[in-house]
């Protein structure tokens, strides 16, 4: 390679004019040159690498990998240093992007192996493999405390991928995950073995994600034992590779390893056991269709509900009255039952609306509601975390085009007595809606058309944060909107 070579055009010299010159006491100050001009001529090109970088080689022979050359540089001023910061890109589009500080050693534009593997776990993956990795670099001229970036806010340098292959795997992380049940000898049925699935979804890769669920029936008397088989384990149906549990005091859950005894799960019923394989983490956790929020006199076929599609968060609108607390079954006493934890207090956002907690299965007092009195609230529970958050809804209303999307000047609707069904009469709609709630939009409503005929344009809706709009023809409408189906249900009845 060419040695580099640098070239100043710019000499600069300060002449300074005797103040003999000036009537003044003191002559005008110094006038400092224009940044951009004075780099204006500055040329510099930089090079790709075609050779695939080896990260764990470069690691082990303590080497930096070289992600660039210098080929020209001319009329880049003597006093300042050459800096390069290396843009990392999720895409070639670079929608997603980490930074990091290169070292230009001779011509080479140099990085730690560990920095650029960083790089990309943090934007693209963290499994191991070989990539084509979107790059592009910046450049700048460093004088103390002085950097400018050379061509501008927005010019890059050597926009491509470079191909990489990142470390190897310090542990093996799979796509596919098993709980195999076992005799409490630790003996798999092989047969009986039960697929998780990826928390991320379908096709989601563990090194990037590495939690799985799966709910299953823990029964009476003698609980469930089981271990955890990776899809390879699986496919070899070798029990020597299989991971036990090293459970933890409570009973929740504990550590994975092959060198643990078989895993028994104690709490009877239906349970959501979740493994992260990064951490060796196991956790039991219940797993209810749904949970019924106790208040007052009202009967469990009266309640409003807590709805989950995942078995771990828990939401839905609930009328309260003054204390309450959780219940797994129509059984107002059947256990188990989640109330107010005594080891924390629970804690009341600043407008009064929100309370969080947590809760307990040892026995605990019932939560109190932060308003005295029925009120309805979006109520939210994380199962296996034992926390829950409720926000009063004092007021819903229907905003949108018709209003120009003024939150505050929503059209009311009229609650029942059981806060069950809220209504508005004679309402002139066109076009873009959503509800709210509280008159802003911290809690709003929307969802899907499900169906429409001459009289009326039904709506399966749930709470939203952002989300699609409703849409509507222009006209007059009745409007209902009811909380004891679920999905919740909103009609408009054209008048």
């Amino acid at each position: 390679m060419k040695k580099i070579k640098l070239f100043s055009a710019l000499a600069l010299a300060l002449v300074m004019t005797s103040c003999d010159d000036f009537d003044l006491p003191n002559p005008p100050g110094q006038t400092n040159p224009d940044p951009d001009a004075y780099f204006a001529n500055t040329d510099l090109e930089l090079a790709p690498v075609s050779e695939t970088l080896q990260l764990t080689e470069a690691t082990e022979a303590n080497k930096f990998v070289t992600v660039a050359n210098i080929t020209k540089l001319e009329n880049f001023p003597s006093d300042y240093t050459l800096e390069v910061d290396m843009e990392v890109g999720s895409n070639d589009q670079f929608a997603k992007t980490t930074t990091v500080a290169t070292t230009i050693d001779g011509n080479a534009v140099t990085l730690d192996p560990s920095i650029l593997n960083g790089a990309i776990q943090k934007v693209i993956t963290k499994a191991p493999g070989t990539y084509d990795v979107n790059s592009r670099f910046v450049a700048y001229a460093s004088k103390g405390t002085t950097r400018i970036r050379l061509g501008g806010v927005n010019n890059y340098y050597l926009t491509e991928a470079l191909s990489v292959k990142t470390y190897d795997a310090e542990k093996v992380i799979e796509n596919m995950y098993y709980i195999v049940p076992c005799n409490g000898d630790g003996i798999p049925n092989w047969n009986g073995a039960l697929a998780m699935n990826n928390n991320a979804g379908e096709g989601a890769n563990g090194y990037d994600h590495p939690e799985f669920s799966l709910k299953i029936e823990s029964p009476v008397p003698d609980g469930y034992y089981f271990k955890i088989a990776s899809q390879s384990v699986m496919t070899a149906q070798d029990a020597t590779q299989l991971l036990g549990v090293n459970a933890a005091a409570d009973g929740f859950g504990g550590k994975l390893g092959a060198s643990y005894e078989v895993g028994h799960i104690e709490i009877t019923g239906d349970v959501l056991v979740t493994i992260n394989v990064q951490d060796d983490a196991v956790t039991y956790s219940y797993a209810f269709s749904v949970l019924y929020p106790y208040t007052g006199s009202v009967k469990a076929e009266n309640l409003m509900l807590l709805y989950t599609n995942n078995y771990i968060d828990y939401s839905g609108v609930c009328a309260l009255n003054g204390a309450w607390f959780l219940g797994a079954y129509p059984e107002k006493t059947k256990e188990p039952l989640f109330k107010q934890s005594d080891e924390a207090e629970p804690t009341l956002s600043e407008d009064g609306y929100t309370q969080d907690g947590l809760l307990s299965t040892n026995g605990g007092a019932n939560i109190k509601t932060p308003v005295k009195g029925n009120h309805l609230y979006w109520v939210s529970v994380n199962l296996p975390g034992l926390t829950y958050s409720t926000t009063l809804i004092e007021n819903l209303g229907l905003v949108g085009a018709f209003n120009g999307w003024n939150e505050k000047e929503n059209i009311e609707l009229t609650p029942s007595k059981d806060l069950k069904v809220w209504t508005a009469t004679d309402v002139e709609l066109d076009g873009e809606f959503k509800i709210n709630a509280n008159k802003a939009w911290a809690i709003g409503f929307s969802g899907r058309q499900v169906s429409q005929d001459s009289g009326a344009v039904i709506y399966n809706v749930n709470k939203q944060d952002g989300g699609d709009n409703l849409s509507v023809e222009k006209g007059k409408y009745d409007v209902e909107l009811n909380f004891t189906v679920q999905p919740y249900v909103l009609t408009l009845k054209k008048k």
